[in-house]
């Protein structure tokens, strides 16, 4: 099996109403831009970790001091494509 490319810490990653979840029980109903911060492996090989914050954290009136504002699972084959610059 090859090791997928996934985005790069500092890549926007768009998803979409079921492209994610919250958890690996839940399921994602609503649209985010996140900001990277890492991307992991998770027990689902569908899914991967996505850590980040969302675009506003990057405003000047912004103080966000947070590690990442978001930990969800995203799907592998959306990480991919954005990697790949496949999506926007």
């Amino acid at each position: 099996m090859t090791a997928r490319t996934m985005p790069a810490p500092g890549a926007r990653v768009t998803v979409r109403p079921g492209e994610w979840k919250p958890g690996p029980d839940g399921e994602g109903h609503t649209y985010h831009d996140i900001v990277v911060v890492s991307v992991h492996e998770s027990h689902d090989p569908a899914y991967w970790w996505v850590y980040g914050h969302g675009p506003e954290c990057s405003w000047e009136t912004a103080d966000c001091v947070k590690p990442f504002c978001f930990e969800v699972l995203v799907k592998a084959d959306v990480l991919a494509a954005t990697a790949a610059g496949e999506r926007p």
